[in-house]
């Protein structure tokens, strides 16, 4: 693997998860993180949307990369879950038949 694709790997490797043995396991995003954000509600009286649950799971994996890279280690499964998480926000958005163009909001 050249140093110039090793961005483009843990995406690819990230796909790979979210498409592949765990989306088998745990079915689609929408439906896995609906039964989340029920089990969390349930337990905690918090009140979120599904998008916001997945992106609760981003910022664990967040806080967990910037606990392993203040110690100088580098978080390579945080990363690809990372990357995942954000993908399951697409796929939930997608099948939600919200995901446009992109050209809006882009940076």
């Amino acid at each position: 693997m050249s140093h110039t694709s090793k961005g483009a790997d843990v995406l690819l490797e990230a796909h790979n998860l979210i498409t592949g043995d765990r989306h088998n396991a745990y079915a689609h995003p929408l439906e896995d993180y609906t039964q989340t954000r029920d089990i969390f509600e349930a337990l905690c009286g918090v009140s979120l949307t599904v998008e916001q649950a997945i992106l609760f799971m981003v910022s664990v994996k967040l806080s967990r990369l910037r606990t392993a890279m203040s110690e100088g280690r580098w978080a390579h499964d945080t990363v690809v879950d990372t990357a995942g998480y954000i993908g399951c926000l697409s796929m939930v958005y997608d099948k939600k038949g919200m995901v446009g163009d992109g050209s809006k909001g882009r940076a």
